[in-house]
């Protein structure tokens, strides 16, 4: 038996209807009355989920002690942690009163959480409350938004080693900053999902499965947004020490970035179309990258500039990586429906 797992058996009432009974602490835990309607309904694997009425649904508040947080950054990370887990109220308290560092760091955090802020403030407390409605974030076209930013971001790259603009640097952190933001939101919501499973429909999420592969595909494209982010810290490092690359250099990086900027294209819409040939061609492409590489011996040249310019190519190279996982999760997506290449049967063991 499972931890936690409890048995009731199937009773049958009148011509047509069968019942079983309801834990009765768990329902007195819930606020749940005799009389009250629930809803049962299906999941895609045949099990049945008893949906609470949303008038007694509880709303999960977290309270953080800040005098226990070994640093600053484990404080961010605990708040971080409760946004993404979705809970609507975040109390963070501290008897002895909060240092400036804190301070500084809850609010940027919270700056950078869409739909977060602190709605009360004094030397002990502070409460930061959530003001999203999950209803109006379809997740597909969350990842939409991510892949327009992402792929501006990598044209964005070619420029940039082209021309060494600082306005283009400074482009790409403020559409760094934009990724983190929907990152978090997405979390947020997939999280969401499983504790209201009534929103899956206008969420667009039809199962815990599609979550699972969600949150690998948006991590793949915070990662990628991530590796631009330092490619153009890199370039701004160059800029500042009074350094460029050569003109062939120039070229080779150019030349790399246009083509990882098509694989990363290619793999988003054989995501969003779930064309497994299209996947399989970004898989067979990167996975040559790799066995081809001969990085170090195309980029020569002043020693003094040759380190940015590896670093550089090997990010982009990390981003080709990142396409091929979000690529083999189309094929994941692929065969959870029935398709003549590809068919369902459901039998019982």
């Amino acid at each position: 038996m499972v931890e936690g797992e409890q048995f009731r058996r199937v009773q049958q009432v009148g011509e047509g209807t069968f019942s079983i009974t309801l834990p009765k602490q768990w329902a007195k835990e819930r606020g749940l009355k005799r009389g009250e309607l629930v809803a049962i309904i299906e999941e895609p694997d045949g099990s049945l989920r008893v949906q609470l009425p949303r008038g007694i649904q509880k709303e999960v508040t977290a309270t953080i002690n800040a005098e226990l947080c070994s640093s600053p950054i484990q404080l961010i990370r605990l708040l971080i942690g409760c946004y993404l887990q979705g809970y609507n109220v975040v109390k963070i308290q501290s008897l002895m009163g909060f240092t400036d560092e804190q301070l500084t760091e809850i609010t940027k955090t919270v700056d950078r959480l869409p739909a977060f802020e602190i709605v009360e403030q004094n030397p002990q407390h502070i409460i930061i409350q959530s003001f999203i409605d999950p209803g109006r974030f379809p997740v597909e076209g969350l990842l939409k938004r991510v892949q327009v930013i992402v792929s501006s971001m990598l044209g964005q790259v070619v420029d940039l080693v082209a021309r060494g603009d600082e306005n283009i640097i400074k482009s790409i952190g403020q559409q760094e900053e934009r990724i983190d933001e929907l990152y978090f939101l997405i979390i947020r919501i997939l999280f969401t999902y499983f504790r209201r499973r009534e929103l899956g429909k206008v969420l667009g999420i039809d199962s815990p499965l599609y979550v699972v592969g969600t949150r690998i595909i948006v991590k793949s494209l915070e990662e990628i947004a991530d590796y631009v982010y330092d490619i153009s810290l890199e370039c701004l490092n160059l800029k500042r020490r009074g350094l460029w690359f050569e003109k062939s250099v120039s070229l080779e990086l150019q030349r790399t970035a246009e083509r990882v900027q098509e694989i990363f294209d290619k793999c988003m819409k054989a995501l969003f179309s779930q064309d497994i040939s299209l996947a399989d061609e970004v898989i067979k492409e990167v996975d040559e990258r790799a066995k081809g590489s001969r990085t170090g011996v195309e980029l020569s040249g002043d020693p003094r500039i040759l380190p940015s310019a590896r670093y550089i190519s090997w990010s982009l190279e990390y981003i080709a990586n990142e396409c091929k996982i979000i690529a083999e999760t189309v094929f994941n997506r692929f065969v959870r429906e029935s398709t003549p290449i590809c068919s369902l049967s459901y039998e019982t063991p």
